[in-house]
């Protein structure tokens, strides 16, 4: 599962890099989103004494005046009152393609055609054609009319130069022809710039062309051309990428456009991203508020001296309403007084070149780091680096934006965060999930729950599947004459009998905290401090003797209530280093212990039948004894297999009738035996034999070293006897 964590997590932020470097329209959609929330958080602070204002031919105007188109000889008297009130430039983002049809010189055209009738010879009134009113309007002032692109006619003549440092780009907005304006309008005006907006996928204007390839020729957008004009200003410069000798991938991109004095960046394909203050009332005037002056107005000279002037429209029915990540409609016309302030003010939206390098670079870490967590299985720090690139990403993307105008975008990093974390720790939980279902299944007749528990929080560090040196305390319980009780019994009563006496004893064990190594025909084997480990793990195995002696009753009572014999135990219990852990072939482990001190607790176990008692003990166990237990000593034993002789106890309740008498009577015949006073041994276990004890055959016992007496009277012990008794019994 790790292998495959990891592999998933590398692929999915292979991917992530690769889409980041090459997003498809979706993710380009997504980023403007996250642009457009940018703004709406923080748009820009809109100026009141910005140079510029918008004359807006609205609703009111058209039920005022009439339809559009107007006569031109309104839009010459609104040129004149704009100039009177001190407007440094003017710029209508209105078409004037056509002859003016309300002029008094088509009048006549117009009511005769399609018609038979001979029109009246009509007398000279000396009335100026409309379209020269407006062209004389125009003459000689700061006046820049509007193009837009079309797929028919002529190449536009410019009437400011470009000046290119490279290359001209090829990514441009580009259209094979212009629509323009009647020729004597376009000869008296001082600029000519674009309205066309080019593409717009999903109807929200966030970038304009501020220069468009029209069939050849370069034409400025129409608030580029109003600085220039209002600076009195010989052309335009387009900087492009090849100036400084860098070419990305071999394509020339555009970088930035200055008109006159004022410079601004773009971006590669020469569109200019509009920093948004917004729909603003104080920029805009009504056009009837011009029209119906009567002289100079001083409140209306206020609003216009000194400032660009715009004339477009709000009316519905001109369409020429946009959309923008502040304004859900807004006249057209806002566009280009919003992108004039910006160039005044400086104040831009960048999103330079490394950005993206960025933003691929936060991607592969963020995937990196969250896989390697994932694999690690730690969840949380995981979740960390997945909400410190996530949310710090959206964070430092707004910041970057609020504070430098850096356009950062989060969305892959986000994405990544979400798509490397949650699978990968799906598939951790999904691993961790199994390995408990399988340490249950294993575990769960064997162990406690609690110990369960404990080891599926941490399976590696618990089951040590490489083996771990541990000291622990081992116990072997016996049954007790099984073979003779069993003979000639049938199949059946046999499993009944062995599956009633020791499920009864392993409950016990794993009530008590210990741990099921396995069980062996008549026998079952278990040790304390493995998988868990606990510093009281010797107490705990001699705490579980008296348990183990009630369950064996009571197991012996159902057995005889059934028909079936009653069975004895025999106990073994060691305290000692071992070796612990999964063990066994490739396609068969187990978790048990191995270790001199194992072996040591199985001899313990079969030298009950010699000395006659329930249990048998080694001597670390016996020195774990609580107080409300006591531990007799039996002998000194050199067991088979072992160069060293340990001391052998049998643990009894403190309480119970004859336990301290047997073990003063034991204490002291064993004293006067190993030092040979043969007479005071013999004397002393004669009294053990008559004294009861529980669980033990204290007869047995000492007729054990009155036998050991009577053959040391006749062939003494070597010097270097030290008292123990060479033992051969095994399991």
């Amino acid at each position: 599962m790790p292998r495959l964590t990891l592999a998933l997590g590398l692929i999915v932020t292979l991917a992530m890099v690769l889409l980041t470097a090459f997003p498809p329209p979706i993710l380009d959609r997504a980023r403007d989103a996250v642009f457009d929330g940018y703004q709406r958080s923080a748009p820009r602070a809109y100026d009141p004494e910005a140079p510029v204002h918008i004359i807006d031919i609205d609703e009111a105007a058209l039920d005022e005046y009439g339809q559009w188109p107007w006569p031109r000889s309104y839009l010459a008297e609104l040129t004149d009152r704009l100039f009177e009130h001190g407007a440094a430039a003017v710029g209508f983002d209105v078409l004037f393609p056509e002859p003016d049809r309300t002029s008094p010189d088509l009048i006549v055209d117009s009511w005769v055609r399609f018609s038979d009738q001979v029109p009246p010879a009509l007398p000279d009134l000396g009335l100026e054609p409309h379209d020269a009113r407006f062209a004389n309007a125009i003459q000689g002032r700061a006046v820049v009319l509007a193009i837009a692109g079309g797929l028919e006619g002529d190449a536009p003549e410019p009437l400011a130069g470009f000046a290119v440092t490279g290359d001209v780009p090829t990514t441009l907005t580009r259209y094979p022809a212009g629509i323009g304006n009647l020729p004597e309008l376009t000869a008296a005006a001082m600029g000519l710039g674009t309205i066309s907006l080019g593409r717009n996928e999903d109807g929200i204007t966030r970038t304009v062309p501020m220069v468009s390839d029209f069939g050849g020729v370069l034409v400025p957008s129409l608030s580029a051309e109003l600085l220039r004009v209002a600076q009195g200003a010989g052309g335009h410069v387009l900087k492009t990428s090849q100036a400084s000798g860098e070419i990305s991938g071999g394509t020339v991109a555009a970088t930035a456009m200055q008109s006159g004095a004022l410079s601004f960046p773009l971006e590669g394909d020469g569109r200019f991203r509009i920093y948004f203050a917004g729909y603003q009332r104080e920029r805009i005037t009504p056009v009837a508020d011009v029209l119906e002056t009567d002289g100079i107005d001083p409140d209306l000279q206020q609003r216009l001296a000194g400032r660009i002037v715009l004339v477009g429209s709000s009316a519905q029915g001109l369409f020429d309403i946009r959309t923008t990540p502040l304004d859900g409609q807004i006249a057209g016309v806002t566009l280009h007084a919003e992108i004039i302030e910006q160039i005044i003010a400086q104040d831009f939206l960048t999103r330079p070149d490394w950005m993206r390098g960025l933003e691929i670079l936060i991607v592969a870490l963020t995937g990196i780091l969250l896989t390697i967590f994932n694999r690690l299985e730690r969840p949380l720090l995981g979740l960390a680096v997945a909400v410190g690139f996530g949310g710090g990403s959206v964070a430092g993307g707004l910041l970057g934006f609020m504070q430098w105008g850096l356009l950062y975008s989060p969305v892959m990093a986000v994405l990544t965060s979400v798509l490397v974390y949650i699978p990968g720790t799906t598939l951790g939980y999904l691993a961790k999930e199994r390995a408990r279902r399988s340490i249950r299944e294993r575990f769960s007749r064997f162990l406690p729950p609690p110990l369960i528990a404990e080891i599926e929080k941490n399976p590696a560090a618990a089951l040590t599947p490489e083996g771990a040196e541990r000291d622990l305390t081992v116990i072997f319980v016996d049954m007790r004459g099984f073979s003779t009780a069993t003979e000639g019994m049938l199949p059946d009563r046999v499993v009944t009998l062995v599956n009633t006496f020791l499920s009864a004893v392993a409950e016990t064990l794993v009530d008590h905290g210990a741990t099921i190594d396995k069980f062996m025909g008549d026998a079952v084997m278990a040790f304390w401090n493995a998988p868990i480990m606990r510093d009281d793990h010797a107490r705990a195995a001699l705490g579980a003797l008296s348990a183990i002696n009630e369950a064996a009753e009571q197991a012996n009572f159902n057995l005889t209530s059934q028909g079936l014999p009653r069975i004895n135990l025999g106990i073994g219990v060691n305290t000692g280093p071992a070796s612990v852990g999964l063990m066994g072939s490739r396609d068969r482990l187990s978790y048990t212990c191995i270790g001199d001190s194992v072996n040591l607790a199985a001899r313990l176990e079969g030298l009950t039948r010699i000395y006659g008692t329930r249990n048998c003990v080694g001597p670390m166990t016996a020195a774990a004894c609580p107080e409300h237990l006591i531990a007799v000593g039996l002998d000194l034993v050199a067991v088979k297999g072992f160069m060293n002789a340990v001391e052998v106890s049998t643990v009894l309740p403190r309480m119970a009738d004859g336990s301290e008498a047997f073990a003063a009577a034991m204490d002291a015949a064993r004293a006067a035996y190993v030092a040979r006073d043969w007479a005071a041994a013999e004397a002393g276990f004669k009294r053990v034999a008559k004294l009861n004890a529980p669980f033990c055959n204290t007869a047995l016992l000492a007729q054990l070293y009155l036998d050991r007496i009577a053959t040391y009277r006749e062939t003494p012990p070597p010097e270097d006897w030290t008292g123990a008794f060479v033992a051969t019994s095994k399991r």
